[in-house]
């Protein structure tokens, strides 16, 4: 073979959409990796709501910016499998990629750079706005979390923020809470099941103003909301037996 045939074959080459696939099984174990962040958030959430219940504002803020790191880690790989996804739909539409690293960087700088531009990016996550409304919570059970987002004077949007522990279906506090992972409401678990079961596995979801439907398979376990209750009930109850104890003097 000549040198002059191995220049034209490395000038033709370009990734077959046969091979668009390949790029998309690196990508397919992504949810491992999701699911192993999600863990460390859980982990951090209710380890920060310990903290802030003993007033250790130190430890309080490092494990902010601890969970304010898995939140980039969520998106550095959210970053990869949608760069992935991208060129394997450009591969199998027909466009002639040669050096499938060129574009990668491309993307991912691109997005990385939106993402590290952004001064709001932890302040508009859901998932952070929920790790604060925790820690809120802990010394303001009943009052209302200001909002996270700030407005064109650079000045906090005094927004309402409240998460209510009890169970829009039964009205008292939250029993085994699931949260649903398409609308963020959360149930007592049994009370969504009995009502799943008796209208054949789908419901509109019973929250007032929501358009969202409700399925089994979007039910997912809600370990902090259950810590969430477990420490509002031991509250009331502290609460109620320090008014008897007064009643009696």
């Amino acid at each position: 073979m000549t040198d002059t045939t191995l220049v034209n074959l490395q000038h033709n080459f370009c990734l077959k959409p046969n091979q668009a696939e390949t790029l998309k099984i690196i990508t397919n174990d992504s949810s491992n990796v999701f699911a192993a962040i999600e863990k460390g958030q859980k982990y951090v959430n209710l380890s920060a709501m310990d903290h802030e219940e003993t007033n250790d504002t130190a430890k309080v803020e490092s494990l902010d910016n601890n969970y304010k790191e898995l939140i980039d880690l969520e998106r550095r790989v959210r970053t990869q499998t949608i760069v992935m996804n991208t060129l394997s739909s450009r591969i199998q539409s027909g466009e002639n990629i040669k050096d499938i690293m060129t574009p990668y960087k491309d993307l991912t700088n691109r997005l990385q750079e939106e993402w590290d531009t952004n001064d709001q990016r932890y302040n508009t996550n859901d998932k952070y706005s929920t790790f604060r409304q925790n820690i809120w919570n802990i010394h303001h059970p009943d009052e209302l979390m200001p909002s996270l987002v700030e407005n064109d004077d650079d000045d906090i949007v005094m927004g309402s923020t409240k998460i209510s522990l009890k169970c829009p279906l039964t009205t008292t506090w939250l029993e085994d809470p699931v949260t649903s992972n398409i609308c963020k409401h959360t149930f007592s678990k049994s009370a969504i099941t009995n009502l799943l079961r008796q209208s054949g596995g789908s419901v509109p979801c019973p929250i007032s103003g929501c358009n969202k439907r409700i399925i089994p398979q979007c039910l997912i376990a809600d370990e902090v909301m259950a810590e969430r209750v477990r420490r509002a009930r031991a509250r009331d109850e502290r609460n109620a037996t320090t008014i008897q104890y007064f009643d009696v003097e």
